[in-house]
């Protein structure tokens, strides 16, 4: 049986090195203090780009779409 997972999120704040992943909650936390509406970021990150902030850039995580139980 294969599931389908939810998608992962991942942010590089300015003062950091490396991406860290961050959950949607926290995802959708970071981009209110930005943008008015969020639903065009997350398309962007959707289609494959990166969406920079004043706090840091974000980026869908690619991993596979499927995975099993």
């Amino acid at each position: 049986m294969l599931t389908y997972a939810m998608p992962l999120y991942e942010v590089k704040y300015h003062n950091d090195d490396g991406w860290k992943e961050i959950s949607d909650i926290e995802l959708m936390d970071d981009l209110y203090k930005t943008y008015e509406k969020v639903t065009p970021a997350i398309k962007e990150m959707i289609m494959g780009k990166e969406v920079k902030t004043p706090y840091g850039i974000y980026r869908l995580k690619l991993r596979g779409g499927e995975q099993s139980v």
